[in-house]
Protein backbone atom coordinates (compact mmCIF):
# COMPACT_ATOMS: atom_id res chain seq x y z
CA UNK A 1 0.00 0.00 0.00
CA UNK A 2 0.81 3.55 -0.64
CA UNK A 3 -0.23 6.45 1.32
CA UNK A 4 -0.42 8.01 -2.59
CA UNK A 5 -2.72 6.18 -3.39
CA UNK A 6 -4.76 7.45 -1.18
CA UNK A 7 -4.58 11.14 -1.85
CA UNK A 8 -7.54 12.99 -3.24
CA UNK A 9 -7.31 13.67 -7.52
CA UNK A 10 -9.59 16.13 -7.29
CA UNK A 11 -10.81 18.83 -5.50
CA UNK A 12 -14.32 18.83 -6.80
CA UNK A 13 -17.59 16.33 -7.18
CA UNK A 14 -20.05 16.77 -10.30
CA UNK A 15 -23.65 15.67 -8.96
CA UNK A 16 -25.72 14.20 -12.13
CA UNK A 17 -29.26 15.44 -11.25
CA UNK A 18 -32.31 12.13 -10.77
CA UNK A 19 -35.77 12.74 -10.67
CA UNK A 20 -36.92 12.18 -7.21
CA UNK A 21 -39.32 9.36 -8.45
CA UNK A 22 -37.97 7.71 -11.19
CA UNK A 23 -34.24 8.29 -10.64
CA UNK A 24 -33.91 9.25 -14.23
CA UNK A 25 -30.92 11.71 -15.36
CA UNK A 26 -32.80 15.09 -15.81
CA UNK A 27 -32.21 16.82 -18.79
CA UNK A 28 -31.58 20.57 -19.88
CA UNK A 29 -33.71 21.61 -23.08
CA UNK A 30 -30.18 21.48 -24.88
CA UNK A 31 -29.87 17.76 -23.53
CA UNK A 32 -27.06 18.31 -21.62
CA UNK A 33 -26.94 16.60 -17.97
CA UNK A 34 -28.33 18.85 -15.18
CA UNK A 35 -25.48 18.66 -13.00
CA UNK A 36 -24.01 20.61 -9.97
CA UNK A 37 -20.34 20.87 -9.41
CA UNK A 38 -19.50 20.98 -5.60
CA UNK A 39 -16.17 21.48 -3.54
CA UNK A 40 -15.34 17.94 -1.76
CA UNK A 41 -15.03 18.51 2.10
CA UNK A 42 -11.13 18.07 1.55
CA UNK A 43 -10.22 20.96 -0.64
CA UNK A 44 -9.47 24.44 0.12
CA UNK A 45 -12.67 26.37 -0.56
CA UNK A 46 -14.69 23.84 1.88
CA UNK A 47 -12.65 24.22 4.77
CA UNK A 48 -12.84 28.24 4.52
CA UNK A 49 -16.58 27.78 4.42
CA UNK A 50 -16.40 25.65 7.67
CA UNK A 51 -13.73 28.05 9.20
CA UNK A 52 -16.21 30.93 8.38
CA UNK A 53 -19.29 29.26 9.40
CA UNK A 54 -17.57 28.21 12.89
CA UNK A 55 -16.18 31.69 13.31
CA UNK A 56 -19.49 33.19 13.12
CA UNK A 57 -21.12 30.69 15.18
CA UNK A 58 -18.65 30.95 18.05
CA UNK A 59 -18.44 34.90 18.31
CA UNK A 60 -22.29 34.24 18.44
CA UNK A 61 -21.57 32.81 21.66
CA UNK A 62 -18.83 34.68 23.03
CA UNK A 63 -21.01 37.67 22.69
CA UNK A 64 -23.96 35.62 24.46
CA UNK A 65 -21.70 35.44 27.47
CA UNK A 66 -24.49 32.75 29.30
CA UNK A 67 -23.91 28.85 28.07
CA UNK A 68 -27.47 28.59 28.76
CA UNK A 69 -28.28 31.17 25.97
CA UNK A 70 -26.29 28.92 23.16
CA UNK A 71 -29.02 26.65 21.97
CA UNK A 72 -29.06 26.12 18.46
CA UNK A 73 -32.40 25.90 16.77
CA UNK A 74 -33.15 23.38 14.50
CA UNK A 75 -34.50 26.30 11.91
CA UNK A 76 -30.50 27.84 12.49
CA UNK A 77 -28.94 24.29 11.77
CA UNK A 78 -31.27 24.46 8.32
CA UNK A 79 -30.26 28.32 7.57
CA UNK A 80 -26.34 27.20 7.71
CA UNK A 81 -26.99 24.15 5.82
CA UNK A 82 -28.45 26.15 2.80
CA UNK A 83 -25.51 28.57 3.29
CA UNK A 84 -22.99 25.68 3.54
CA UNK A 85 -24.13 24.07 0.57
CA UNK A 86 -24.24 27.06 -1.38
CA UNK A 87 -20.91 28.37 -0.50
CA UNK A 88 -18.89 25.35 -1.32
CA UNK A 89 -20.94 24.68 -4.68
CA UNK A 90 -18.80 25.80 -7.43
CA UNK A 91 -21.04 26.03 -10.48
CA UNK A 92 -23.89 24.11 -12.41
CA UNK A 93 -25.63 23.45 -15.28
CA UNK A 94 -29.32 23.67 -14.66
CA UNK A 95 -32.69 24.76 -15.35
CA UNK A 96 -34.68 26.35 -13.11
CA UNK A 97 -37.72 28.40 -13.78
CA UNK A 98 -37.47 28.06 -17.92
CA UNK A 99 -33.81 29.26 -17.96
CA UNK A 100 -30.24 28.09 -17.39
CA UNK A 101 -28.77 30.60 -14.87
CA UNK A 102 -25.30 31.47 -14.26
CA UNK A 103 -24.16 29.96 -10.45
CA UNK A 104 -24.18 32.55 -7.77
CA UNK A 105 -24.51 31.91 -4.03
CA UNK A 106 -27.94 33.72 -3.32
CA UNK A 107 -29.27 31.79 -7.03
CA UNK A 108 -27.99 29.11 -4.95
CA UNK A 109 -29.35 29.28 -1.47
CA UNK A 110 -33.13 29.90 -3.29
CA UNK A 111 -32.83 26.75 -5.23
CA UNK A 112 -31.33 24.55 -2.16
CA UNK A 113 -34.45 26.01 -0.47
CA UNK A 114 -36.54 25.55 -2.84
CA UNK A 115 -36.17 21.93 -4.34
CA UNK A 116 -35.27 20.38 -1.32
CA UNK A 117 -34.54 17.14 -2.82
CA UNK A 118 -31.30 18.77 -4.78
CA UNK A 119 -29.62 19.23 -1.41
CA UNK A 120 -30.23 15.71 -1.12
CA UNK A 121 -28.70 14.30 -3.97
CA UNK A 122 -25.71 16.61 -2.84
CA UNK A 123 -25.55 15.66 0.45
CA UNK A 124 -25.34 12.06 -0.47
CA UNK A 125 -22.79 12.39 -3.90
CA UNK A 126 -20.44 14.13 -1.07
CA UNK A 127 -20.65 11.35 1.74
CA UNK A 128 -20.51 8.61 -1.23
CA UNK A 129 -17.58 10.27 -3.32
CA UNK A 130 -14.57 8.22 -4.04
CA UNK A 131 -12.50 11.24 -4.44
CA UNK A 132 -10.20 10.22 -1.85
CA UNK A 133 -8.56 7.52 -4.14
CA UNK A 134 -7.10 7.25 -7.55
CA UNK A 135 -8.48 4.69 -9.39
Amino acid sequence: MDLMNLVPTTDTIVVTLKHPSTFETLKNDDDTDMTIEVYAPHSKEYRAAVHQQTNIRLKQMQAKGNRNTNIITAEELDVASVKMLAKTTKDWNITFGGEQPDFTEEVAKSIYETVFWVREQIEEAIADSEVFTQA
